[in-house]
């Protein structure tokens, strides 16, 4: 382990407690689910994602670009994720399945921590809930072509970075929040997820005295 990497294993602890703390586990059935959004008024289209922090000495955050001729946020940046199918038990049934059709990421080998609260898009009104999940640095994936173009991974240096999320001032993104200075175009609900991830570590990576 390089001698930086104790404060991002440190960040990791404080999120998988942070999350635990919420109480919102993976094994809560849709049905549960759907009361978790208190204006549920039948226009909100559910789905859940997964949010696989691979266990590394510097831990990163699987992400991917989707492919382009996709019907929804083609080309965006974006969690595995999906609506639930008849098939699924529960929300982190559906985070599981999803990302093994979209990246082939053995369910076997995530460790299921929790969820955050329900994200919400502003126009397309989809409540998402972002099921987070542990992945050993061994385990494989692979993007699957028709819902897939890449996938990469976003190291917690960046993650625990405060000046890098940003909110779009002008233009059609307006009010969306974003990562800077990346490589890849992060922002909309990733973004916001990123972020709330971030604000869990932050006490890992705050001076003794203000976490």
């Amino acid at each position: 382990m390089r001698p930086d990497a104790g404060p991002r294993q440190a960040a990791l602890e404080t999120i998988v407690r942070g999350v635990e703390g919420l109480r919102i586990p993976a094994s809560l059935d849709w049905a549960a689910a759907r009361r978790y959004l208190a204006d549920n008024d039948g226009q909100w289209k559910f789905s859940a994602v997964l949010v696989a922090i691979v266990a590394r000495d510097e831990p990163t955050i699987l992400l991917t670009k989707r492919s382009w001729n996709l019907s929804e946020y083609s080309s965006h940046v974006s969690f595995p994720g999906g609506r639930p199918a008849d098939c699924d038990d529960d929300v982190g049934a559906t985070a599981l399945r999803e990302a093994f059709e979209e990246i082939r990421l053995e369910p076997g080998a995530v460790r299921l921590v929790g969820c955050l609260p329900i994200h919400k898009t502003r126009k397309r009104h989809h409540a998402i809930f972002p099921v987070i999940g542990i992945v050993p640095a061994t385990a494989g994936w692979e993007a699957a072509p028709a819902e897939v173009e890449e996938i990469f991974e976003l190291p917690f240096a960046t993650l625990l970075d405060p000046t890098l999320p940003r909110q779009y001032l002008d233009g059609e993104r307006a009010g969306s929040w974003y990562w800077a200075d990346q490589r890849y175009d992060i922002w909309g609900v990733t973004a916001v997820i990123l972020k709330s991830l971030a604000a869990l570590a932050s006490a890992a990576a705050s001076p003794p005295g203000q976490g």
